[in-house]
């Protein structure tokens, strides 16, 4: 068995949580392999702070409409008849998270 590598499960794999693992190739180089590695985790580390910071409390009509899984102008028509509130702010139309998490839960039947 020289020069043979015996496969490990999830071997070569960077997990993610969740389950997801990514599949990753090696240089052959261990020191190199390494600071690769770390580099790509400080990568994902940030990245994902990003998207955290960026997830902000009022949405636009079109992100809050594929927030609750309806069409832009369903969204709109929800909010002219009043079932749905919203900011109205330097000709912006905006909805809040709160709002539409509340409206989900007000709309489920049978609980």
């Amino acid at each position: 068995m020289t020069g043979e590598r015996r496969h490990k499960p999830n071997a070569g794999a960077l997990d993610r949580g969740g389950g997801d693992s990514l599949p990753l190739s090696t240089t052959g180089n261990q020191g190199l392999d390494a600071l690769a590695d770390a580099i790509a985790e400080r990568v994902f580390q940030r990245l994902t702070a990003a998207q955290e910071r960026n997830k902000g409390r009022l949405l636009d009509v079109r992100a809050a409409a594929e927030y609750i899984g309806r069409s832009p102008a369903a969204l709109r028509h929800l909010i002219a008849k009043g079932a749905i509130p919203c900011v109205r702010r330097d000709g912006r139309v905006q909805l809040d998270r709160h709002d539409l998490d509340n409206w989900v839960e007000l709309s489920k039947t049978g609980v």
